[in-house]
C-alpha cells in the first residue's frame, strides 16, 4: 500500500469522524479496485502519524541529512500528499514554502504519485432547463439516426466568429534557438485594432465560405444572406445532399428575427434547426457545434501563429487555412466527435461535459 492511499484512508477516516468500522466501508466503497485492510488499521494508521510523524512506528530522528530526491523521506512525502489532497488548487512553490523543502522536491513528488496539473476549461454558463433541453435535441437526434444513419452528412452547421489584428499569438508555437537571445520580439498595435467577421459552414465533409462581412450582422442582413449568397456556396453540395439539407444555427439575435424565421419555415419547412426552429436547438450549446469545438479554434491557432500586416492578409490566411482543411477532418468533426460530446452530455444528464473528454 502507497502513501497517496494512506492518505485517503486518513481523509476518509477524518470524514466519518474517526469511526474505524464507518470509514473502512466507506473507504472500500469509493475505492473497490484498492487493497481494504481491516478497519483497526485506520486508527492505527493515524496514531502512527500522531506520534511520529510517519507512517511507520519509528520515530523520526532529529537532525536528520537533507533531503536527497531519490531517498525521499516517508514522513516528507506524507506531507506533502496531505497538503496537496487538502488544497489541491496549491501552487509546488507554496507547498514547499509549508513545509520547509524545495518546489523540485515538492514536484517530484507529485510527479512519483502520479499527480497530474489539470488546467480549468472555460464552458457556456447554462441556466435552469437547458440541461432539459440538450436530452431533448438528442433524443430526436437518436430517433432521426435510427430512421437514416446518415443524417449527420445533410446537416448544414452554421455559425460566426470575430477575428483582428490583435488575436492571442500562441508563444509556444513560435521559437528561436540561438546561443545567445536575440531579443526577438513581435510588434502589436493594440491602439488601432481592426478586423472582420467570418462565417462558415460545414455539411458532408465540405467547408462552405468564409464568407467576410464587416459591421453588425441584423436580421435583415442575414436574411439577405441565406437569400442569395448561401445557395451559391450550396452548388458546391452533391444535389443529394441539398434536397436533404438541414440547416442548424445557434440562438444568436439575428437567427430569431422574425424575417429570418419566416422565411426559413417557407422555404426549408421542417429542415432548420434554431432555438425557435421547428427543430429546436438547445441554448447555450457551442459545445454542441462544430464550428466552435473544431473549426474556429484550428483558423485562429493557425492565422495568428505569425502577426498579420493588413485586412488583406488577414482574409488570406483565413482563406488559405480554409483550403487546406481535409474532407476527412471535417467528417470526424462533425459526426465521430459530435456523437461523442452527445454520448458525454447524456452521461452528465445535459449538464457540462467537456471537461470530462479532454
Amino acid at each position: 500500500m502507497n502513501n497517496l492511499e494512506k492518505v485517503d484512508m486518513l481523509f476518509v477516516y477524518w470524514e466519518c469522524e474517526k469511526n474505524s468500522r464507518l470509514a473502512a466501508r466507506a473507504y472500500a466503497e469509493r475505492y473497490p479496485n484498492r487493497q481494504h485492510p481491516s478497519y483497526s488499521y485506520f486508527h492505527k494508521l493515524e496514531r502512527n502519524l500522531r506520534n511520529t510523524g510517519s507512517f511507520s512506528n519509528t520515530r523520526v530522528i532529529a537532525n536528520q541529512q537533507p533531503i536527497q530526491v531519490n531517498a525521499l523521506r516517508e514522513d516528507i512525502e506524507l506531507r506533502v500528499l496531505a497538503y496537496v489532497r487538502a488544497n489541491p488548487r496549491v501552487s509546488t512553490r507554496h507547498v514547499g514554502f509549508e513545509i520547509g523543502i524545495s518546489h523540485n522536491t515538492v514536484h517530484k513528488i507529485l510527479k512519483k504519485h502520479k499527480f497530474h496539473p489539470y488546467r480549468p476549461d472555460l464552458t457556456q454558463h447554462l441556466s435552469q432547463g437547458d440541461d432539459e433541453r440538450r436530452i431533448m435535441f438528442i433524443s430526436w437526434l437518436v430517433t432521426q439516426l435510427e430512421n437514416n444513419p446518415f443524417i449527420l452528412n445533410y446537416i448544414l452547421w452554421t455559425d460566426k466568429s470575430k477575428f483582428t489584428n490583435n488575436g492571442v499569438m500562441n508563444k509556444q508555437n513560435n521559437q528561436y534557438w540561438d546561443t545567445q537571445n536575440p531579443h526577438w520580439v513581435f510588434e502589436t498595435n493594440n491602439q488601432c485594432i481592426w478586423g472582420t467577421n467570418v462565417w462558415c459552414g460545414l455539411i458532408g465533409g465540405k467547408l462552405l465560405g468564409p464568407y467576410f462581412y464587416d459591421g453588425t450582422l441584423n436580421g435583415r442582413r442575414y436574411l439577405e444572406f441565406i437569400m442569395n449568397e448561401l445557395p451559391i456556396m450550396l452548388n458546391d453540395i452533391p444535389l443529394a445532399t441539398r434536397n436533404n439539407l438541414i440547416l442548424q444555427q445557434d440562438g444568436a439575435p439575428t437567427h430569431n428575427a422574425n424575417v429570418v424565421k419566416n422565411y426559413l419555415n417557407e422555404h426549408f419547412e421542417n429542415r432548420w434547426i434554431g432555438t425557435n426552429g421547428i427543430l429546436k436547438w438547445p441554448p447555450r450549446s457551442p459545445d454542441f457545434t462544430p464550428l466552435d469545438y473544431f473549426l474556429w479554434g484550428h483558423l485562429k491557432t493557425v492565422v495568428y501563429a505569425n502577426p498579420t500586416t493588413n485586412l488583406i492578409d488577414l482574409k488570406q490566411k483565413i482563406i488559405a487555412v480554409c483550403n487546406q482543411l481535409t474532407e476527412g477532418q471535417i467528417s470526424s468533426a462533425t459526426n465521430k466527435e459530435f456523437l461523442r460530446r452527445t454520448e458525454a452530455c447524456l452521461n452528465c444528464n445535459g449538464e457540462k461535459f467537456e471537461q470530462f473528454i479532454r
